[in-house]
C-alpha cells in the first residue's frame, strides 16, 4: 500500500545499512515533522556478533532503534551478488511508496553504490549524506572514482567542515551542499548527566582516583586506527614531568590486552571500565576531567567527542580527526594535537594545571554541541533540501 500523505508533506526515503544509535532519534523527529513523510529501509539488521565487530564481544544496544518512525529491511547482504536483487526491490519500493525524495547514506558498499543508481534512472531526487572528508589521501583512481560518483546526486547533506571540504574539491557547487550536523542523541546524553551528576565522587573513588587527580579518558573500541596506546605514551610523559595524571579506557576490543601490559610498562595507573552500552556511558564520562581521541584519518567524525562534550568535559583531539575542526576550538573548548605523544602531551599541559579552566572549556563545549551540532539542526538542513531541491 502506497503511503498516504497530504499536499504539504514531502515523501521522503533514507537507505541506509542498518540500524545506528544515534540515527533512530532522528528518525523519530522527521517522522513528527508537518512537513516530512519518512519511510527509511534499511539494508539488513544486524546480529550481536556482528553488531559487536572491534568491540571483541556480542552485543545489542539497549536503545529502541526502530519505534516511532515507518522502516523495513530489505535483510540483504553487503556481498556483490546481492546488488540486483536490491535494484529489483527498490523498483518495487518505489513504485508503491513513491518518494520524492531519496537520502542515500553514503557509497561504502556496492549497495549504497546500487541505490543511488536505482534512484538517478528512476528519475527521483537523490540526495547523499556521506561521511567522507578532505583529511585523507587518496589516489589518482580513487578520486576519478569519486568524481564520477558525486556527479549522480542533486544534493548532499553536509555533516561537518571537512566533509563540505571533500565535496567542494570534487567539483560539487556549494548551492548543491546543505548545512547539516554530525549528532548524538543529545537530550538523552544531557539527561543521562544530570541524573548521575552525583555519583562522580563515589565513581571516581571506586576506581583509585583522588581530588588531585587529572583522568583522561578514551572511550572506543581499542583497535589500531584508533591509536588508543598514543594516550599511554603521553600519559607516562605528563607524569615524568609531575602530572598526577591517570587514565580510563572505556570500551574494548584486540588491543586491550596490549593496553594493559603497556600501562604495566609505564607504570601509568589505568582503569579499564570494559564495553558500555547506551545507557552506561556515563559511568566513563562522568569518572574524567579530560576526554582525548588520539584517531587517524580512519577516523571520518569521532561521534565520542560529542558525548564527551555533553557530558562537560574538554577535550583534546587528533588533527587527522573530522571533528576535530568542528567541534574543537583551540582554548575554548579543547585542543587539536599532532597525533604524536610529545603534542599530546603539551595540548593537555594547560589542561592539567587548572580545574577552573577544565570546567569552563568543558561548559563552552556543551554549549557548542547543543547549538550547532544537533538532530535538530540537521533537521533544518534537510528541510531546506527539501525545499530546493523538491518546491
Amino acid at each position: 500500500m502506497r503511503i498516504q500523505s497530504t499536499a504539504k508533506r514531502t515523501r521522503v526515503c533514507f537507505i541506509t545499512t542498518h540500524p545506528i544509535q544515534y540515527m533512530a532519534p532522528w528518525f523519530r523527529e522527521l517522522a513528527a515533522h508537518p512537513e516530512i513523510d519518512l519511510h527509511v529501509v534499511f539494508l539488513r539488521h544486524l546480529s550481536e556478533s556482528v553488531q559487536g565487530t572491534g568491540f571483541g564481544t556480542a552485543f545489542t544496544w539497549d536503545v529502541p532503534l526502530l519505534e516511532g518512525y515507518s522502516n523495513e529491511s530489505f535483510d540483504l547482504t553487503s556481498s556483490v551478488s546481492h546488488v540486483f536483487p536490491l535494484m529489483k526491490r527498490l523498483l518495487r519500493f518505489f513504485a508503491e511508496h513513491d518518494p520524492q525524495l531519496v537520502i542515500v547514506t553514503g557509497w561504502n558498499e556496492p549497495l549504497l553504490v546500487a541505490a543511488q543508481l536505482v534512484t538517478k534512472l528512476s528519475g527521483r531526487t537523490l540526495v547523499v549524506r556521506g561521511e567522507s572528508n578532505s583529511l585523507r589521501p587518496r589516489g589518482p583512481v580513487v578520486r576519478v572514482l569519486h568524481r564520477m560518483l558525486l556527479k549522480l546526486p542533486l544534493g548532499f547533506l553536509s555533516i561537518g567542515e571537512k566533509n563540505r571540504a571533500f565535496y567542494r574539491e570534487n567539483g560539487v557547487a556549494d548551492e548543491r551542499i546543505f548545512t547539516g550536523a554530525y549528532f548524538v542523541e543529545t537530550d538523552r546524553m544531557l539527561a543521562m548527566a544530570q541524573a548521575h551528576r552525583h555519583e562522580r565522587r563515589l565513581l571516581r573513588e571506586a576506581r583509585g582516583f583522588s581530588d588531585e587527580d587529572v583522568v583522561l579518558l578514551f572511550c572506543g573500541k581499542h583497535v589500531p586506527f584508533k591509536r588508543p596506546q598514543l594516550l599511554l605514551d603521553a600519559a607516562a610523559k605528563m607524569r615524568e614531568r609531575g602530572a598526577k595524571v591517570k587514565v580510563i579506557y572505556a570500551g574494548s576490543g584486540e588491543l586491550t590486552d596490549t593496553l594493559r601490559a603497556a600501562a604495566r610498562a609505564l607504570n601509568v595507573p589505568t582503569h579499564f571500565e570494559g564495553f558500555l552500552n547506551q545507557t552506561e556511558l556515563w559511568r566513563a564520562y562522568l569518572s574524567a576531567d579530560v576526554f582525548v581521541l588520539p584517531s587517524d584519518n580512519g577516523e571520518t567524525w569521532g561521534l565520542v567527542v560529542n558525548e564527551a562534550m555533553l557530558f562537560g568535559l574538554p577535550v583534546l583531539v587528533s588533527n587527522e580527526v573530522g571533528s576535530r575542526y568542528d567541534l574543537v576550538v583551540d582554548g575554548v573548548t579543547g585542543y587539536g594535537f599532532e597525533p604524536n605523544a610529545d603534542a599530546l602531551a603539551d595540548a593537555a599541559q594547560p589542561l592539567l594545571l587548572n580545574s577552573e579552566l577544565r570546567r569552563s572549556m568543558g561548559e563552552r563545549g556543551r554549549e557548542r554541541v547543543k547549538s550547532l551540532y544537533s538532530s535538530h539542526v540537521a533537521t533544518d538542513g534537510l528541510l531546506q533540501a527539501v525545499k530546493r531541491l523538491c518546491g
